[in-house]
């Protein structure tokens, strides 16, 4: 691929200088949900693999796979796995006109185990959500009035990990994000959001917060909102709704403050917009259910807002969740939704988020900061009777410095020397009594550099960057301070000294301010950010914004720097904003305005380069290999605020998802649309990025964590499809041009379907009067059910605890009689069933969907809802009816640690009956990709033997 630029779309960019003065305070707090305890920013790097881990999962937040327990991380680190797979609450959408009133009423004088919890009524969404212990998804849908049933998830956002805070007069921000991203060039012509209404769903907002406002109501910056769940512990409480959203939390105050923030020293990407907060998350930092989102988005659209954000999500990958669904629909009525993209990065492939999955609805991915900030000191510079006193910055391993009048004496006058001060410094040294030791960085540790300066009496050591990337230093055991100044700054120091000069130092005057560090890595992709596709093969993310390391407001007039694409997502809102501000919104343009939103921003997106770790973890520069990051993992690349507002082309188009081999898609049409004074010939190029090979073998003892390889074992290899592309285009001003594309899948001896290939990118849409555009590609080169015959996992499913053919359903905790079973898959299933039939059901006699009393069947089995890894139901504390029932829909893939399911089968069918006694045959089954359910063979079926029931040795009591 050759040189990768950094700049925006592509450009080369103007490295800013290494140091300069920030003219606003700042003191980072620790990155949100990583390793205990308080941090700096570029301290918060030094996470080991398991907390590294840690934060990979915990960042944005860990939804409910499938509707009946929340994933949990343990304080060891580990995920706690979600035992049930299905859910007793279900939304039930109802076709348009219907009277909700009087199917609640039907619901509950039909359906003794059925309780409607909420209802919609909007010319977006009709609908209702029930808890049902007597129904399941066919049943509801079987309904005269239903249109579609989905199980009802919990999404959860854990409350960040609280570090180290600091008060209102140290208000800061990372200066260069809006340089890296386009939004500085916006804000120098004026447009800073005015007149914008973006709605945040999340946590709440801090609007005593004086960037925020310092207040709620008209004429303040949150002009309003609505409180959906109360101050109380929901869910594990009831939900008891207010008119107050004010944040318990943080995470809301922290991406309003990316939204809109603005002080004198801070500004957000729009500043001037104003703000509306629903709250969706309690207290108790428990989650929140899908029905509050759905009611949350419908709220706010009623009110009118211009932009819904919400940086919330789980592990789900399908497109057609019921909140994916009314944000769709959303967008189709002209309001712009981003939703973050989640941060399970670390599973590599296929572990798209919920809501963001949402067709048109922008899913963004995050990137590193551009820059990092640091403590300034003083340095006075002498020579030749010269004397310049600069602000140079420095990070120490632990508090910060207060000495002053004390000269630098560097170990060395070279400042190439790879390993200085790494052995005892020569005999005839001077002291380093009294003075700041300057050493080299590299070629040892920092420790054995401080025992060796401490050896001639150095009770401070500063040592200067070889270039390595800007982490804060680190060592134990040692009695000296340390801290790490910029390789500029100390090549400057030595020179100066090796002339004759001399430097002193002074740490301790108490500024009110920061300094800037360039982040060498800024603006490569977060390992913790989530890659796509969905499980459906369509293109997510869609594109990614700064993410790693943002500072922004905080509850309780604070200032927090977190990470996350729940900082990213908020990023990208505020972008849209500006836009909306200079143009106008959907009351301008209409309804199509959403969709063409989406395709503006997503085809600004710059080219990022791979990366699969993170470089601050393993203190090695980021090796590009020569490829872009795939779209998989950032879609388009970094939005490009300027390309948004100021790019006189727009692009229509449906991002190519080329599917895979047996379902290929290969023609692809992108419209043109000159908007500027003058005619423009448009040219096209491919820009591929990095093919990955996702397939995971079995080890040498025939184990695997799961079927696709996790993020650090993807390796970046060439994978080109083959493209016819048009001719270069000339459209004139006013005029829309059509051009078709023509897709091969990649073929040679380097593509391998048995090692499951990926392979994407972006095709270049370049006009001469300077407009870059892009859309992407995305597509596998090879069959997936072609592939991936086989659903289970090695070992999936089995029974726990007994195997026996006879069940009882005896529910007495020292003798149960009754079903476990654990079940988990290699790849997402649109359904999971467990059928019961009568005795001597073959195969061959599947259809579907089965009806009760049609063709040998009795009825789905159901599941307790909260089953629990180790235990068993006991009637003292347990409630039998709290099940759902089969089947399950959108299950997710195993990713060794995410997907593990277990289910209790305690005797009811899904219509409320117990089963009696007699012989049956059951059929528990996973639907394949890309198939007919009508087919047999299109399930994965777990073979299982002919059982019997008998009733009459049921007991239920405590023995």
């Amino acid at each position: 691929m050759g040189a990768l630029s950094r700049g925006l779309g592509g450009a080369p960019i103007d490295v800013p200088p290494a140091v300069w003065d920030l003219p606003f305070p700042l003191h980072p707090a620790g990155l949100e949900i990583d390793a205990p305890g308080p941090r700096t920013p570029a301290a918060s790097h030094r996470c080991n693999d398991e907390m590294h881990a840690t934060r990979a999962l915990l960042l944005l937040g860990l939804g409910l796979l499938n509707g009946a327990a929340a994933l949990r991380v343990r304080s060891d680190g580990t995920v706690e796995e979600p035992v049930a797979g299905g859910s007793k609450t279900i939304i039930v959408e109802l076709a348009k006109g219907s009277n909700v009133e009087s199917v609640k009423r039907k619901l509950q004088e039909q359906s003794a185990g059925t309780t409607v919890l909420k209802t919609f009524e909007s010319d977006v969404f009709t609908g209702l959500s029930v808890e049902t212990t007597d129904n399941n998804l066919e049943s509801l849908e079987a309904l005269g009035e239903a249109v579609k049933a989905w199980p009802m998830r919990l999404v959860d956002i854990p409350s960040p990990e609280r570090g180290k805070t600091f008060s209102s007069d140290a208000a800061a921000k990372e200066y260069s994000l809006h340089n890296y991203t386009g939004v500085d060039k916006v804000h120098q012509a004026g447009v800073y959001g005015k007149g914008v209404v973006v709605a945040v769903v999340d946590t709440g907002i801090d609007y005593t917060h004086p960037a925020l406002g310092a207040g709620f109501g008209a004429g303040h910056k949150v002009v309003g909102g609505y409180d959906l769940v109360g101050n109380g512990n929901y869910p594990d409480t009831p939900r008891q709704p207010d008119d107050d959203p004010k944040d318990q939390d943080g995470h809301g105050t922290h991406v309003a403050g990316i939204i809109a923030g603005k002080t004198d020293r801070f500004t957000g990407v729009a500043p001037e917009a104003t703000l509306r907060a629903y709250k969706v998350f309690g207290g108790g930092g428990g989650g929140t259910e899908e029905d509050v989102l759905i009611e949350a988005f419908l709220m706010a659209y009623k009110d009118g807002v211009d932009i819904i954000t919400a940086s919330i999500g789980g592990f789900v990958g399908w497109s057609d969740s019921a909140w994916a669904v009314v944000a769709s629909r959303i967008v189709d009525s002209g309001i712009i939704v981003t939703i973050s993209a989640s941060n399970f990065g670390v599973f590599g492939p296929f572990v798209a988020s919920s809501g963001s999955s949402g067709k048109n609805v922008i899913a963004v991915a995050s990137s590193l900061a551009s820059d990092l900030s640091a403590d300034p000191f003083n340095a006075t510079f002498t020579l030749n009777g010269n004397t310049n006193v600069s602000t140079l910055a420095y990070v120490p391993s632990n508090k910060a410095w207060n000495i002053s009048g004390m000269k630098i004496v560097p170990t060395s006058l070279n400042t190439s020397i790879a390993d200085d001060a790494c052995q005892p410094l020569p005999s005839g040294t001077p002291s380093l009594n009294g003075s700041v030791a300057l050493v080299r960085r590299g070629g040892c540790d920092y420790a054995v550099k401080q025992a060796n300066v401490e050896a001639l009496g150095a009770k401070h050591l500063l040592v200067y960057n070889n270039d390595d990337i800007w982490v804060a230093p680190y060592s134990r055991g040692r009695s000296s301070e340390l801290a790490l100044i910029e390789a500029k700054a100390g090549k400057a120091i030595v020179e100066t000294i090796a002339a004759g000069g001399s430097v002193v130092v002074d740490f301790s005057q108490k500024v009110s301010h920061k300094v800037g560090v360039f982040n060498s890595v800024g603006g490569i992709p977060s390992d913790f950010t989530s890659w796509g596709p969905l499980f459906d093969l369509q293109i997510k993310p869609d594109v990614t914004a700064p993410g790693g390391d943002i500072l922004s407001t905080y509850p309780d007039n604070q200032w927090m720097v977190l990470s996350g694409t729940s900082m990213a997502c908020p990023y990208v809102a505020g972008v849209a904003a500006l836009y909306i501000s200079a143009y106008g919104g959907r009351k301008a343009h209409g309804p199509s305005f959403g969709r063409e939103m989406f395709q503006r921003i997503v085809s600004s997106g710059g080219a990022l380069p791979w990366a699969n770790d993170n470089p601050f973890r393993t203190y090695k520069p980021v090796d590009d290999k020569g490829f872009f990051a795939p779209v998989a993992q950032v879609g388009t690349g970094m939005i490009n605020a300027a390309k948004v507002l100021y790019s006189s082309t727009r692009l229509t188009f449906d991002s190519f998802a080329l599917n895979d081999t047996a379902n290929f898609r290969p023609q692809h049409e992108i419209a043109i649309t000159n908007s500027g004074k003058e005619p423009v010939e448009y040219s096209f190029q491919l820009q591929p990025t990095a093919g990955i090979e996702m397939f995971q073998p079995y080890n040498q003892f025939g184990a695997r964590n799961a079927l696709f390889k996790g993020l650090l074992s993807l390796e970046p290899i060439s994978l080109v499809p083959r493209v016819s592309m048009p001719d270069p285009v000339t459209v004139a001003p006013g005029e829309t041009r059509n051009v078709s594309f023509t897709f091969a899948p990649p073929t040679g001896p380097g593509v391998n379907a048995s090692n499951m290939p990926l392979y994407s990118g972006k095709v270049l849409v370049t006009g001469d009067n300077g407009d870059s555009l892009s859309v992407p590609y995305l597509g596998l080169a090879f069959s997936l059910a072609g592939e991936i015959k086989n659903m289970w996992r090695k070992g999936s499913p089995q029974f726990l605890r007994r195997t026996q053919q006879v069940w009882t359903f005896d529910l007495s905790p020292t003798a149960p009689g009754y079903p476990f079973v654990s079940m988990s898959i290699e790849y997402g299933s649109r359904q999971v069933r467990w059928d019961v039939y009568e005795s001597g059901w073959t195969e061959d006699r599947w259809s579907y969907p089965p009806v009760v009393g049609e063709n040998g069947y009795v009825g789905s089995a159901t599941s307790y809802a909260n089953p629990r890894v180790g235990q068993v139901f006991d009637p003292a504390t347990m409630q039998e009816n709290n099940t759902f029932a089969f089947p399950v829909e959108g299950i997710v893939r195993d990713t060794g640690t995410i997907g593990n399911y277990q289910f209790w089968w305690l005797g009811a069918l899904a219509n409320g009956s117990q089963i009696p006694s007699g012989k049956y045959r059951m059929r528990f089954a996973a639907l394949r990709p890309f198939v007919d359910p009508k087919d047999s063979a299109s399930w994965s079926v777990w073979d299982l033997p002919e059982i019997t029931i008998e009733r009459a040795k049921r007991n239920n009591t405590r023995s």
